[in-house]
């Protein structure tokens, strides 16, 4: 019965590709022209490479659909959000983002130069992932509970690196769990965060296995906990943190693909539709899990109830971490 209903919902899947694609053969979109995604970080990011790999496929299934990323990286993503927010609402500009623009930043400021809501209309979840607690092969600390004692033995404290929101409020909840002494070192991007990790200038980053995944298959960083509530795919040894001893460490990382508001919804079912298709293929799903993201499809209504939900999530969290806003 499952295999009956799966098969079904795979059908109606493909039917709106398929139905979407036809209503578009007598338009002009998408036409010769390559649409742009503009992302909130560096070339090299989980996220770049992820969009990269998203877009490639598209293109393959879709022949003459071309797509230029666009990296517009730092301050918190608030310079892409806002050029996305005003971009033409025809389709060719699309913002391929994270929690980070659209769930954390109204939290974290007071004034945006971009609405989350009113000047996005969301298109499609990606897929779902979480911050690691990722150190150096050379740190002697193999656990999370070594971390805390470390951190509290530490008179001169510890350094964590932080890229982005994600690994900010992460590093922010440590801080409230373990009573230590912790300088944040912010970067620009999860590379260039890396990089000092790897090298010892830094002590600690809770970053994305996306980013980092690579270093730590090379044996150059070890992963002691994700931040999720289960397990992230490609990285079934790393344990929780609540399997680590402690629970109610969790910090949610989605991304997702959302269209300037004003897009008219055909363009936004065709895009779901390609985007859906897209993780379906075996390439991706693998890639994805490489980079520790659980692929989820779903339709524009529920992205948009997803993003909602999640945005409650997020200003719950900044209320336990005590998040100041700027």
């Amino acid at each position: 019965m499952q295999s009956l209903l799966l098969r079904k919902k795979l059908g109606v899947l493909l039917g709106c590709l398929i139905s979407s694609m036809s209503v578009f053969s007598q338009s002009t979109y998408p036409g010769p022209k390559a649409i742009t995604l503009i992302l909130p970080f560096a070339a090299g990011s989980g996220t770049d490479m992820l969009a990269r790999n998203i877009t490639s496929n598209i293109s393959k299934q879709l022949p003459g659909v071309s797509f230029v990323i666009d990296n517009k990286p730092g301050a918190n993503g608030i310079l892409a959000a806002s050029l996305a927010a005003k971009a033409p609402a025809d389709g060719y500009t699309l913002f391929f983002t994270t929690n980070s623009t659209q769930s954390v930043n109204p939290v974290l400021y007071k004034k945006l130069p971009y609405d989350p809501v009113k000047d996005f209309a969301p298109i499609s979840l990606v897929g779902e992932t979480a911050p690691a607690l990722l150190a150096s092969a050379n740190n002697p600390v193999d656990t999370v509970k070594g971390v805390f004692e470390q951190a509290i033995k530490a008179e001169a404290g510890l350094n964590f690196a932080s890229a982005n929101t994600s690994s900010l409020a992460a590093t922010e909840l440590f801080k409230i769990r373990s009573q230590a002494k912790i300088t944040l070192v912010n970067y620009k991007s999860a590379p260039q965060a890396l990089t000092d990790l790897t090298g010892g200038t830094v002590d600690y980053f809770f970053g994305d296995l996306a980013s980092g995944g690579a270093l730590v298959r090379g044996g150059k960083l070890k992963p002691l906990a994700v931040l999720s509530e289960k397990r992230l795919p490609g990285f079934a040894q790393v344990p929780t943190m609540a399997e680590a001893g402690y629970p109610g460490f969790e910090i949610p990382i989605w991304i997702g693909v959302f269209a300037p508001k004003g897009t008219p919804s055909a363009i936004i079912e065709y895009l779901n539709a390609a985007i859906g298709n897209a993780q379906k293929q075996a390439e991706v799903i693998k890639s994805m899990a490489d980079g520790a993201v659980s692929a989820r499809i779903t339709s524009v209504p529920e992205f948009n109830q997803y993003v909602a939900t999640q945005a409650a999530k997020w200003v719950q969290l900044a209320k336990e971490i005590n998040l100041q806003q700027e």
